[in-house]
């Protein structure tokens, strides 16, 4: 009988569990003879097997509480039956009970002989109970480490381009060239929790500092700040509304600030996993440099919007991004739409190294981008309007070295295809360097 528990259906090992319950099937895909169950289970109360078919079925309509009686009276008649405490506490996790759960699911592991996959699902389901109940959480990813890229100045394939609409011949200085660098980025984020429904006071801090070894013109700095309200609705989805702060350097000079906002909003679906989208808009003010003296041409506005999901099916984990991006600039040849498209396919899995078991992660990554600017470039060419199409194909490899910190290598292959010989690029990236998480 405890086989067939396991088959309920409550419990799903990963984050996609944690983050929230599945809704119920509709009534009628449920079997007809729940009521018969129901009178059955009554009339023969010692009989398990009665208890757990109609406990099966309860789940199936959404009724968790009356999943919960069946289950109750089950350890009624053999408190020995630690799944079922198990199947309990994910009932009341579900239901936000978060105490009750806790206690069901401590006790489903208080005996000497709790199969190891029941122990490792309650102590999952005890961290989210206690990171809910929490007044706030936290997160902090730092990485840094070294970079090599063939064409990190991102020059033209070839040295024949246009100018003033006639083909000419590029200053070699300004072809493709090869580069290393040094970087070091951090994401961290922060919610002050004010209330279980899911309202919260959420900021996010993102910050990169790379050093080119030859070419400092394209050193590169970046700073990003969001705070903003997270309204709950629900345990299973939210919307936040939030003001953005940008600051850019590139070439060790102010590139661009921005200010703006955004709103976004996610959900889980069931147990496939979690539907984020956001929109957000930014008024962004370009300084002219020593480097880049036409930069303040790009001010103006960008309006972006995604939708990120995080789907698992079984063993398959499937992330994507599909995005839209519209810039609105003081010279009109700035101004774009650009659409894109990227997908992940992280392979999660375990190995005994130096005798102890270590987490690993494997994601292949591609990518897609077509981006149409709205009017001709004069000085490359006044009568042909610049399209772009961007290809992109990677993998990340997470190596976990013990406890939170971790290795990580990331090469990517970025190739674009335009109109326009000047801006038709590759580039092959290839870095390594230590993670740490907290």
């Amino acid at each position: 009988m405890l086989v067939l528990l396991a088959a309920i259906g409550l419990t799903v090992p990963g984050a996609s569990a944690q983050q929230g319950a599945g809704g119920p099937v509709p009534a009628s895909a449920v079997q007809p003879d729940y009521d018969a169950l129901f009178k059955e289970m009554y009339q023969r109360p010692t009989d398990l097997d009665i208890s757990f078919k109609f406990a099966h079925q309860a789940v199936e309509r959404g009724d968790y509480e009356a999943a919960i009686g069946a289950l109750e009276r089950m350890l009624f008649f053999n408190s020995d039956l630690p799944r079922v405490k198990l199947e309990l506490g994910v009932l009341y996790f579900k239901l936000a009970s978060y105490e009750i759960a806790r206690g069901y699911l401590i006790d489903a592991i208080k005996g000497g002989n709790v199969p190891d996959d029941i122990r490792a699902q309650v102590m999952a389901y005890l961290a989210e109970i206690d990171r809910r109940l929490a007044t706030y959480e936290y997160s902090v990813f730092l990485h840094a480490g070294m970079r090599y890229q063939t064409n990190a100045n991102i020059g033209p394939n070839g040295l024949q381009v246009r100018a003033l609409g006639q083909d000419a011949i590029l200053d070699g200085r300004y072809g493709r060239k090869p580069d290393w660098s040094t970087f070091q980025t951090v994401a961290a984020s922060y919610a002050y929790k004010l209330n279980l429904r899911g309202d919260a006071i959420e900021t996010t801090f993102l910050g990169l500092n790379s050093r080119q070894m030859t070419l400092s013109q394209f050193n590169l700095g970046l700073v990003e700040v969001t705070l903003g309200h997270r309204v709950g609705l629900g345990q299973n989805a939210s919307f936040k509304y939030y003001g953005i702060g940008d600051k850019v350097w590139l070439g060790d000079y102010s590139y661009f600030s921005a200010l703006g906002g955004g709103l976004s909003a996610r959900t889980t679906l069931g147990n496939l996993g979690l539907v984020e989208g956001y929109v957000e808009t930014r008024h962004r003010r370009f300084s002219d440099s020593t480097y880049f003296p036409t930069a303040g041409d790009q001010t103006g506005d960008l309006l972006s919007a995604a939708i990120l999901t995080d789907f698992r099916w079984g063993g398959v984990h499937l992330t994507t991004r599909a995005g839209y991006d519209g810039n609105k600039a003081i010279a009109d040849y700035n101004n774009y739409k650009r659409y894109s498209i990227d997908v992940a396919l992280p392979i999660e899995f375990v190995l005994p190294v130096f005798g102890a078991p270590r987490a690993f992660v494997f994601a292949p990554t591609a990518g897609f981008s077509q981006a149409n600017y709205e009017t001709p470039n004069f000085i490359v060419d006044p009568v042909i309007i610049r399209r772009d199409q961007e290809y992109r194909y990677g993998a990340i490899f997470d190596a976990q070295i013990v406890d939170n910190v971790g290795l990580r290598t990331q090469v990517t292959y970025t190739k674009i295809d335009s109109n326009l010989p000047n801006y038709r690029t590759n580039n092959l990236s290839a870095s390594i360097g230590p993670t740490l998480r907290f």
